[in-house]
């Protein structure tokens, strides 16, 4: 199933280069919204993303709770307004557990995306996420902290490299195991939020 869905996506993100008008690029991987404890399921975001100068629309799937692979695809506008698309894959394992000598869970992240306009950029994160989730009463708290470097290779009229550093700030907020509010925003050489609900559909 997971293989399905991650063809799925992939040709989404192909049809979506390939007929959405290419005027700018934005950055595929801000706000991250990768924790130790990331719920599973299907995400729908409103997104600020960056570069960029209005709202946009970001889905996201995870096949399982925690670390792992995760899938991502948006439209939103760039700092000019016009309308961009971005895409990627994030992968993510534990590096170590919470213990009663150490009170987080930390996770290594890296991935690859592409953000599409009159140039393409390419972004590779590395980095790690620092949090714990959290359970009272019925409600389920996750924040986290995700520090990174991002590479950045621009192609079009000139090519070049940059190295961005960038913090991640989140929150995972749930009442009801099937359905997660998740917010989240970037700090950093990027500036980006986003806020939606993740939805377990398996």
């Amino acid at each position: 199933m997971r293989k399905t869905i991650g063809s799925g996506l992939a040709a989404a993100m192909l049809f979506l280069v390939a007929f959405v008008p290419a005027q700018a690029q934005v950055s595929w991987d801000s706000p991250g919204l990768v924790s130790p404890s990331s719920p599973a399921g299907w995400g729908v975001y409103l997104v600020d993303p960056h570069p960029g100068s209005g709202i946009g629309i970001l889905t996201t799937f995870r096949g399982s709770p925690g670390t792992g692979l995760g899938y991502r695809i948006g439209l939103a506008e760039d700092r000019s307004g016009d309308l961009a698309v971005f895409g990627g894959v994030d992968v993510s394992g534990m590096l170590l557990r919470h213990s009663r000598d150490f009170p987080l869970d930390i996770a290594w992240l890296t991935g690859i995306g592409l953000g599409v306009g009159d140039r393409a950029r390419i972004s590779v994160p590395l980095g790690v996420s620092l949090g714990r989730d959290l359970e009272s009463d019925g409600v389920w708290f996750n924040p986290y902290m995700a520090p990174r470097v991002v590479l950045d290779a621009r192609f079009g009229s000139g090519s070049n490299l940059d190295l961005d550093l960038a913090v991640d700030l989140g929150v995972d907020i749930s009442f009801d195991p099937g359905w997660a509010v998740r917010f989240g925003g970037t700090l950093g050489d990027r500036s980006a939020l986003a806020i939606g609900l993740s939805f377990r559909v398996f």
